[in-house]
Protein backbone atom coordinates (compact mmCIF):
# COMPACT_ATOMS: atom_id res chain seq x y z
CA UNK A 1 0.00 0.00 0.00
CA UNK A 2 2.79 2.48 0.90
CA UNK A 3 4.36 1.82 -2.58
CA UNK A 4 1.25 2.32 -4.27
CA UNK A 5 0.67 5.45 -2.42
CA UNK A 6 4.01 6.84 -3.60
CA UNK A 7 2.96 6.33 -7.00
CA UNK A 8 -0.55 7.65 -6.41
CA UNK A 9 -1.86 9.78 -2.87
CA UNK A 10 -5.25 9.67 -4.44
CA UNK A 11 -5.58 6.11 -4.29
CA UNK A 12 -5.60 5.12 -0.83
CA UNK A 13 -9.50 7.32 -0.53
CA UNK A 14 -10.26 4.54 -3.52
CA UNK A 15 -9.34 1.40 -1.40
CA UNK A 16 -11.58 2.77 1.12
CA UNK A 17 -14.05 3.46 -1.01
CA UNK A 18 -13.97 -0.13 -2.73
CA UNK A 19 -13.79 -1.82 0.72
CA UNK A 20 -17.26 -0.49 1.29
CA UNK A 21 -19.08 -1.56 -1.54
CA UNK A 22 -17.84 -4.62 -1.09
CA UNK A 23 -18.86 -5.11 2.18
CA UNK A 24 -22.10 -3.44 1.34
CA UNK A 25 -23.37 -5.79 -0.97
CA UNK A 26 -23.16 -9.37 0.08
CA UNK A 27 -20.91 -8.95 3.22
CA UNK A 28 -16.84 -8.45 3.01
CA UNK A 29 -16.01 -11.18 0.14
CA UNK A 30 -14.57 -9.42 -2.90
CA UNK A 31 -17.22 -10.03 -4.60
CA UNK A 32 -16.56 -6.54 -6.15
CA UNK A 33 -13.40 -7.59 -7.55
CA UNK A 34 -14.63 -10.49 -9.91
CA UNK A 35 -14.62 -9.01 -13.33
CA UNK A 36 -17.24 -10.81 -15.70
CA UNK A 37 -20.39 -10.07 -17.33
CA UNK A 38 -23.34 -9.07 -14.87
CA UNK A 39 -20.94 -8.33 -11.68
CA UNK A 40 -20.82 -6.02 -9.52
CA UNK A 41 -18.04 -4.65 -10.79
CA UNK A 42 -19.89 -3.62 -14.49
CA UNK A 43 -22.49 -2.00 -12.34
CA UNK A 44 -23.36 1.70 -13.24
CA UNK A 45 -22.86 2.32 -9.13
CA UNK A 46 -19.12 0.68 -9.17
CA UNK A 47 -18.42 2.94 -12.41
CA UNK A 48 -15.53 5.11 -11.00
CA UNK A 49 -14.66 2.43 -8.63
CA UNK A 50 -10.96 2.01 -8.62
CA UNK A 51 -7.88 0.11 -7.05
CA UNK A 52 -8.03 -3.28 -8.34
CA UNK A 53 -4.72 -3.50 -9.40
CA UNK A 54 -3.67 -2.37 -6.04
CA UNK A 55 -5.51 -5.34 -4.90
CA UNK A 56 -3.88 -7.32 -7.30
CA UNK A 57 -0.53 -6.51 -6.48
CA UNK A 58 -0.83 -7.61 -3.06
CA UNK A 59 -2.35 -10.95 -3.59
CA UNK A 60 0.18 -11.89 -6.21
CA UNK A 61 2.95 -11.08 -2.93
CA UNK A 62 1.05 -12.98 -1.04
CA UNK A 63 0.82 -15.88 -2.94
CA UNK A 64 4.77 -15.87 -3.66
CA UNK A 65 4.69 -16.35 0.57
CA UNK A 66 1.80 -18.10 1.61
CA UNK A 67 0.36 -19.70 -2.03
CA UNK A 68 -3.75 -20.56 -1.72
CA UNK A 69 -4.07 -19.29 1.91
CA UNK A 70 -5.13 -15.34 1.95
CA UNK A 71 -7.99 -14.44 0.92
CA UNK A 72 -8.87 -11.62 -1.58
CA UNK A 73 -11.80 -10.11 1.44
CA UNK A 74 -8.68 -10.08 3.49
CA UNK A 75 -6.74 -8.78 1.73
CA UNK A 76 -8.87 -5.77 0.74
CA UNK A 77 -10.04 -5.17 4.76
CA UNK A 78 -6.14 -4.95 5.66
CA UNK A 79 -5.85 -2.83 2.63
CA UNK A 80 -8.68 -0.34 3.82
CA UNK A 81 -6.77 -0.35 7.19
CA UNK A 82 -3.26 0.61 5.80
CA UNK A 83 -4.89 3.17 3.21
CA UNK A 84 -6.42 4.72 6.32
CA UNK A 85 -2.95 5.06 8.57
CA UNK A 86 -1.03 6.37 5.20
CA UNK A 87 -3.87 9.17 5.14
CA UNK A 88 -3.30 9.94 8.78
CA UNK A 89 -6.35 7.65 10.44
CA UNK A 90 -5.88 5.25 13.28
CA UNK A 91 -4.78 1.57 12.82
CA UNK A 92 -6.87 -1.25 14.03
CA UNK A 93 -6.59 -5.04 14.01
CA UNK A 94 -7.96 -6.60 11.21
CA UNK A 95 -9.30 -9.88 12.02
CA UNK A 96 -8.52 -12.48 9.18
CA UNK A 97 -10.29 -15.66 7.96
CA UNK A 98 -12.84 -14.89 5.25
CA UNK A 99 -13.59 -17.05 2.42
CA UNK A 100 -13.69 -14.96 -0.50
CA UNK A 101 -17.69 -15.24 -2.27
CA UNK A 102 -18.63 -16.78 -5.51
CA UNK A 103 -21.96 -14.98 -6.42
CA UNK A 104 -21.75 -11.24 -7.95
CA UNK A 105 -24.75 -9.50 -9.37
CA UNK A 106 -24.39 -6.09 -11.32
CA UNK A 107 -27.99 -5.12 -10.19
CA UNK A 108 -26.83 -5.44 -6.08
CA UNK A 109 -24.34 -2.95 -6.88
CA UNK A 110 -26.33 -0.47 -8.07
CA UNK A 111 -28.58 -0.71 -4.39
CA UNK A 112 -25.31 0.85 -3.00
CA UNK A 113 -26.06 4.49 -1.78
CA UNK A 114 -25.14 7.42 -4.81
CA UNK A 115 -25.42 10.52 -2.72
CA UNK A 116 -28.27 11.35 -3.49
CA UNK A 117 -30.60 9.50 -0.80
CA UNK A 118 -32.38 10.85 2.31
CA UNK A 119 -31.35 9.81 5.36
CA UNK A 120 -34.70 7.65 5.99
CA UNK A 121 -33.50 5.60 3.50
CA UNK A 122 -29.69 5.35 4.30
CA UNK A 123 -30.36 4.50 7.57
CA UNK A 124 -32.47 1.70 6.64
CA UNK A 125 -29.08 0.16 4.20
CA UNK A 126 -26.69 0.69 7.27
CA UNK A 127 -29.15 -0.91 9.66
CA UNK A 128 -29.81 -4.13 7.10
CA UNK A 129 -25.83 -4.66 7.56
CA UNK A 130 -25.82 -4.28 11.26
CA UNK A 131 -24.97 -1.05 11.02
CA UNK A 132 -26.93 1.87 13.33
CA UNK A 133 -26.82 5.64 12.88
CA UNK A 134 -23.78 6.73 14.60
CA UNK A 135 -21.80 3.65 12.11
CA UNK A 136 -23.47 6.01 9.32
CA UNK A 137 -22.19 9.38 10.15
CA UNK A 138 -18.84 8.28 10.88
CA UNK A 139 -18.13 6.08 8.05
CA UNK A 140 -19.33 8.50 6.21
CA UNK A 141 -16.67 10.74 7.68
CA UNK A 142 -14.11 8.75 5.15
CA UNK A 143 -15.19 11.90 2.59
CA UNK A 144 -12.45 13.93 4.81
CA UNK A 145 -10.76 12.34 1.80
CA UNK A 146 -10.78 11.74 -1.76
CA UNK A 147 -12.94 13.05 -4.92
CA UNK A 148 -16.42 12.39 -6.11
CA UNK A 149 -17.77 13.06 -9.80
CA UNK A 150 -19.34 16.04 -10.59
CA UNK A 151 -22.23 13.67 -12.16
CA UNK A 152 -23.21 12.79 -8.53
CA UNK A 153 -24.41 16.75 -7.85
CA UNK A 154 -25.62 17.33 -11.50
CA UNK A 155 -28.98 17.68 -10.03
CA UNK A 156 -27.95 19.07 -6.64
CA UNK A 157 -26.25 21.76 -8.98
CA UNK A 158 -29.29 22.22 -11.29
CA UNK A 159 -31.31 22.92 -8.67
CA UNK A 160 -29.37 24.36 -6.08
CA UNK A 161 -31.16 24.56 -2.52
CA UNK A 162 -29.19 27.56 -0.64
CA UNK A 163 -31.41 26.77 2.53
CA UNK A 164 -28.53 23.76 2.91
CA UNK A 165 -25.91 24.82 0.39
CA UNK A 166 -23.71 27.72 0.85
CA UNK A 167 -24.08 29.88 -2.35
CA UNK A 168 -19.94 31.05 -2.42
CA UNK A 169 -19.43 27.01 -2.42
CA UNK A 170 -22.70 26.04 -5.58
CA UNK A 171 -20.53 29.04 -7.33
CA UNK A 172 -17.22 27.10 -7.13
CA UNK A 173 -18.82 23.73 -8.02
CA UNK A 174 -20.69 24.90 -10.75
CA UNK A 175 -16.80 26.57 -12.41
CA UNK A 176 -15.20 22.82 -11.41
CA UNK A 177 -17.86 20.49 -13.29
CA UNK A 178 -18.30 22.21 -16.68
CA UNK A 179 -18.52 18.46 -17.53
CA UNK A 180 -19.86 15.70 -15.29
CA UNK A 181 -16.91 13.48 -15.92
CA UNK A 182 -14.90 16.27 -13.83
CA UNK A 183 -13.98 15.30 -10.14
CA UNK A 184 -14.22 17.64 -6.93
CA UNK A 185 -13.02 16.87 -3.86
CA UNK A 186 -15.38 15.30 -1.11
CA UNK A 187 -14.04 17.86 1.51
CA UNK A 188 -13.58 21.74 0.26
CA UNK A 189 -10.93 22.20 3.20
CA UNK A 190 -8.39 20.30 4.06
CA UNK A 191 -9.09 17.60 1.02
CA UNK A 192 -5.79 15.24 1.61
CA UNK A 193 -6.36 14.95 5.37
CA UNK A 194 -7.87 12.49 7.46
CA UNK A 195 -9.53 15.30 10.03
CA UNK A 196 -12.99 16.26 11.28
CA UNK A 197 -13.19 19.07 8.57
CA UNK A 198 -15.85 17.10 6.74
CA UNK A 199 -18.11 17.36 9.74
CA UNK A 200 -17.23 21.15 10.40
CA UNK A 201 -18.23 21.61 6.32
CA UNK A 202 -21.55 20.24 6.72
CA UNK A 203 -22.11 22.98 9.45
CA UNK A 204 -20.87 25.58 6.76
CA UNK A 205 -23.77 23.94 4.54
CA UNK A 206 -20.54 22.98 2.40
CA UNK A 207 -21.10 19.24 2.07
CA UNK A 208 -21.12 18.04 -1.54
CA UNK A 209 -23.14 15.29 -1.62
CA UNK A 210 -26.74 15.69 -0.68
CA UNK A 211 -27.11 12.70 1.64
CA UNK A 212 -23.30 13.78 3.18
CA UNK A 213 -25.04 17.28 4.06
CA UNK A 214 -28.19 15.67 5.19
CA UNK A 215 -26.87 14.15 7.93
CA UNK A 216 -26.31 17.70 9.56
CA UNK A 217 -30.28 18.42 9.23
CA UNK A 218 -31.23 15.30 10.09
CA UNK A 219 -32.39 15.11 14.03
CA UNK A 220 -31.32 11.63 14.19
CA UNK A 221 -27.99 12.21 12.64
CA UNK A 222 -27.06 15.90 13.24
CA UNK A 223 -25.74 15.12 17.21
CA UNK A 224 -23.58 12.76 15.96
CA UNK A 225 -22.23 15.37 12.98
CA UNK A 226 -22.16 17.99 15.75
CA UNK A 227 -19.86 15.04 18.67
CA UNK A 228 -17.52 14.12 15.94
CA UNK A 229 -16.83 18.11 15.13
CA UNK A 230 -16.32 19.42 18.44
CA UNK A 231 -14.05 16.35 19.32
CA UNK A 232 -11.39 14.76 16.86
CA UNK A 233 -10.67 12.17 18.86
CA UNK A 234 -14.07 10.69 19.16
CA UNK A 235 -14.04 10.39 15.79
CA UNK A 236 -10.95 8.57 14.76
CA UNK A 237 -11.49 6.21 18.17
CA UNK A 238 -15.38 5.61 16.60
CA UNK A 239 -14.15 5.44 13.16
CA UNK A 240 -12.19 2.04 13.70
CA UNK A 241 -14.72 0.69 15.56
CA UNK A 242 -16.98 1.34 13.09
CA UNK A 243 -14.91 0.57 10.33
CA UNK A 244 -14.49 -3.14 12.42
CA UNK A 245 -18.54 -3.92 12.51
CA UNK A 246 -18.35 -3.00 8.29
CA UNK A 247 -14.75 -5.18 7.72
CA UNK A 248 -17.19 -7.97 9.84
CA UNK A 249 -20.47 -7.83 7.97
CA UNK A 250 -21.62 -11.40 6.45
CA UNK A 251 -18.28 -12.93 6.33
CA UNK A 252 -18.08 -16.05 4.68
CA UNK A 253 -15.91 -18.35 6.95
CA UNK A 254 -17.21 -21.74 7.39
CA UNK A 255 -15.85 -24.74 5.50
CA UNK A 256 -18.56 -24.77 3.36
CA UNK A 257 -18.77 -21.68 2.45
CA UNK A 258 -16.64 -19.52 -0.49
CA UNK A 259 -13.41 -19.92 -1.82
CA UNK A 260 -9.64 -18.63 -1.71
CA UNK A 261 -9.66 -17.82 -5.04
CA UNK A 262 -6.48 -17.81 -6.85
CA UNK A 263 -6.68 -14.56 -8.65
CA UNK A 264 -8.75 -11.37 -6.85
CA UNK A 265 -10.79 -11.37 -10.60
CA UNK A 266 -11.82 -14.57 -10.95
CA UNK A 267 -13.42 -17.74 -9.73
CA UNK A 268 -11.92 -20.60 -9.53
CA UNK A 269 -12.16 -23.12 -11.88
Amino acid sequence: MEAWFKTDPTLPASIIRLHFHDCAVRGCDASILLNHAGSERTAFASKTLRGFNVINDIKAEADTRCPKTVSCADILTAAARDATVLLGGPFWEVSFGRKDGRISIAKEADMVPQGHENVTSLIDFFQSRGLNELDLVVLSGSHTIGRSSCYSILQRLAKPDFSSLDRNHWRSLIRQCRWSSNLVNLDVTTPTAFDTAYYTNLQMKKGLLSTDQALYSDPRTAPFVNAMMSQPFLFTSQFLVSMVKLGNTQVLSGPNQGEIRLNCNNLNP
